[in-house]
């Protein structure tokens, strides 16, 4: 009932009967599913004080503040364009050791008129972190480079050993792919640099072949990591057994980064 009522954009009334439920239903507490609806809810109507003083109800009761929970409200903050709490949210989520995941950078890149204006233009596209910070002005060059300064989220998306380094962008949203591919490409710098890493035989970045895209067939995550890298001169190129990934020899790969 209290995540239908959010979902119906009543937060205040889904909060009645939680307090309802708890005085006269035998003191029943709310769980941190109901809380986060909630939360979602106030912040989807952009009533931020009253999102943050459930959050604040949250914690007192116990509750850990995760990054399903954070990436909420993160997800309203930049539905209405507040980078400036995305940027607080953000410097929280890394103080407490909550990790960004890829909802994280769904929600920063859809929020981010300049990244989005990117994806559609990608002759014009940066290459690098230093060249999109130069791009990027204001909250959405302070989001995103609070955003960029972690390499948490390639524990998620990247997998490397011996015999392959691979980069998983299933997930991702286009700009989401795009600032993981820039993080990913600089790890990938350092590792290859680094004598305790050595070299995989072949490294891969899977895009996806567009089954679930609007086009089917057409993967616009795949038009992009194509895109940069042959703007790089990255020797990644479609595989010829799975049109869905960009595979390169380790060694070619290496040559070309260092």
């Amino acid at each position: 009932m209290v995540s239908g009522l959010c979902a119906m954009d009543k937060p205040r009334e889904a909060e009645d009967l939680i307090e309802d439920l708890r005085s006269n239903g035998g003191g029943i507490e709310p769980s941190a599913f109901e809380l986060k609806s909630i939360i979602y809810a106030y912040g989807r109507l952009g009533l931020f004080h009253d999102m943050q003083r459930v959050v604040d109800q949250m914690q007192s009761g116990g509750f850990e503040i995760d990054t399903v929970c954070a990436n909420m409200v993160l997800s309203t903050y930049g539905s209405h364009g507040e980078h400036m709490e995305m940027v607080s949210w953000l410097k929280k989520m890394r103080s407490s050791g909550i990790p960004f995941s890829v909802r994280t950078y769904n929600s920063v890149s859809n929020s981010c008129p300049a990244i989005m204006r990117m994806m559609e233009e990608l002759n014009e596209l940066p290459l690098s972190i230093e060249e999109l910070n130069v791009r990027l002005e204001g909250g959405e060059a302070m989001v995103v480079r609070e955003l960029l300064e972690s390499y948490v989220i390639l524990e998620e998306v990247m997998v490397w050993d011996s015999s392959e380094a691979k980069l998983d962008l299933h997930g991702c949203h286009l700009g989401s792919s795009y600032l993981i591919m820039l993080l990913w490409l600089k790890e990938m710098q350092r590792r290859l640099n680094d004598s305790n890493y050595g070299i995989p035989t072949e490294i891969t970045v899977v895009c996806g072949s567009g089954k679930h895209s609007n086009v089917r067939g057409e993967s616009p995550v795949k038009v992009l990591a194509k895109k940069m890298m042959v703007n790089m001169g990255s020797p990644l190129r479609i595989g010829r057994k799975n049109n869905g990934c960009l595979i390169a020899k380790g060694r070619a790969v290496k040559n070309w980064l260092c």
